[in-house]
């Protein structure tokens, strides 16, 4: 496995035993732990595909927050390891087969995954390495997202091509895309996704519903894709509202709001075994000051690392 080091100086600690931080107990070599977690610093696909630019920050930032906070002071705390983030040498589509690669060799180790983006192309490299270690289990694949992100592979490998890449492959498994917005996707795109068996949850369902997220989401799915089985869920960060998420490459005023997203990802969490979760398009450049959008991801992450 190749990466690059995490800069330790994101390990923060205020060096008082009484009052530790993750960056005291986060740990650089993942053999025997429960989580690891690995960086995308890359928005190069966002950029292919005509975004804006700003994600490859993403790893840094949400490291920023997450490192200063402090374990949960009544749940549990996984063991974990930051094993860095992807080397950038190459081209996209390298970086990508690499990061696949890397991702199925953690989860042949029983080890989960929590990966920060950088583009949601990353999304394929962390579907297909979970795929290529669970062919025995029909697994789940679940996107919470504005955008189906199933575009064809016609004007390159970019942010908005992962599911259709996952889907084209010869990997069986379920697939839920979730929050998905009106305005952001075309009808052939749509068309595809159901033409693949995948289920689509808009956003205008949820809402038309007057029923929370997860209640909606468990009515709408059934308790038969909520079994217990190995999943992945990817989190672009631009399922929220702006005004929840301005920090992200393509939020809308509208979208999924954090009480909801938190309350729903508890329930992947508790009803699935989720072996990775994925979080993209966090674009520091583009978040209010103080970094609100990057806490937001860092307070998900916290949340994932006290699921036992």
């Amino acid at each position: 496995m190749d990466f690059v080091a995490t800069d330790r100086k994101l390990f923060f600690s205020k060096n008082d035993a009484r009052d530790p931080r993750l960056g005291d107990l986060v740990k650089t070599e993942p053999d025997g732990l429960d989580v690891a977690i690995l960086g995308y610093p890359d928005d190069e696909g966002i950029r292919i595909n005509g975004g804006r630019e700003g994600a490859k920050l993403g790893p840094h930032e949400i490291r920023h927050w997450l490192y200063r906070t402090t374990p949960h002071g009544r749940r549990p705390l996984k063991t974990f390891a930051d094993v860095g983030d992807i080397s950038l040498l190459g081209s996209l589509e390298e970086r990508l087969e690499r990061a696949r690669q890397n991702v199925a060799t953690l989860l042949g180790k029983n080890i989960q995954l929590l990966t920060f983006g950088g583009g949601n192309d990353y999304a394929y490299a962390d579907g297909m390495g979970f795929l290529d270690t669970h062919k025995d289990a029909k697994p789940l694949v679940i996107n919470i997202d504005a955008h189906l992100d199933v575009r064809d592979l016609s004007r390159g490998l970019t942010s908005g091509t992962p599911f259709y890449r996952l889907l084209e492959s010869k990997h069986e498994f379920e697939f839920v895309e979730l929050g998905i917005q009106g305005q952001c996707n075309s009808a052939q795109h749509w068309d595809y996704v159901e033409s693949k068996g995948g289920k689509i949850i808009s956003l205008e369902e949820i809402l038309d519903s007057g029923r929370s997220l997860s209640d909606f989401t468990v009515e709408t799915l059934g308790d038969s894709l909520l079994r217990k089985r190995p999943a992945f869920v990817a989190l672009d960060i631009d399922s929220l509202a702006w005004p929840y998420a301005m920090g992200s490459s393509a939020s809308w005023p509208v979208g999924l709001d954090p009480a909801g997203l938190w309350s729903l990802l508890q329930l992947f969490f508790k009803r699935l075994d989720v072996r990775v979760f994925g979080i993209y398009e966090v674009s520091p450049p583009l978040d209010v000051a103080g970094g609100g959008t990057a806490k937001l991801a860092a307070q998900l992450a916290h949340s994932f690392l006290h699921h036992v």
